[in-house]
């Protein structure tokens, strides 16, 4: 998509996409963006790469494969959280179907886990695109019910 196509939507969705993949990254940037308008994918091929980026641009959600160069994801995950103290939707894809997978990811704050198909990416970034849609509106939800909680306390004199 050309960037002055984009221009023409005022509330695009950022996307970091990271994964050491550099097929996958082109691919999948593509596809999800002719999936989805909306979305704009920024990609890295580094863990650290990606934190940059996360320091220099607003970002709606990130999405990373399960091994991220330079860290793991969980690391990664942690970093975005605590350290850049940033709350957005964190995707983790993967290749593997392993239970103990995906309830260390559950455990540690991942929103979603999506399987990754290495034969079918566009079948995954389909799959990816409908959640990124749903978590991203879900975050914004969350975000705006907390800010109108604020001003009505602050209204009524209520302190919580």
């Amino acid at each position: 998509m050309e960037e002055e196509d984009k221009m023409e939507f005022e509330f695009a969705n950022k996307v970091l996409l990271v994964d050491d993949d550099s097929d996958f990254l082109m691919e999948a940037k593509e596809d999800l963006e002719k999936e989805n308008q909306r979305i704009d994918v920024i990609t890295s091929s580094s863990a650290n790469k990606g934190l940059n980026l996360l320091g220099e641009k607003n970002f709606d959600a990130v999405v990373s494969c399960l091994r991220v160069q330079d860290i793991g994801y969980i690391d990664f995950l942690n970093k975005i959280r605590n350290e850049k103290e940033i709350e957005i939707p964190f995707i983790l894809l993967t290749d593997k179907k392993s239970n103990e997978i995906i309830l260390e990811a559950l455990k540690e704050g991942v929103n979603r886990i999506i399987h990754k198909e290495e034969e079918n990416i566009i079948l995954s970034c389909k799959i990816l695109t409908e959640i990124l849609n749903q978590e991203i509106q879900d975050h914004k939800n969350k975000k705006e019910l907390k800010n109108l909680r604020i001003e009505f306390n602050k209204d009524f004199g209520l302190y919580r």
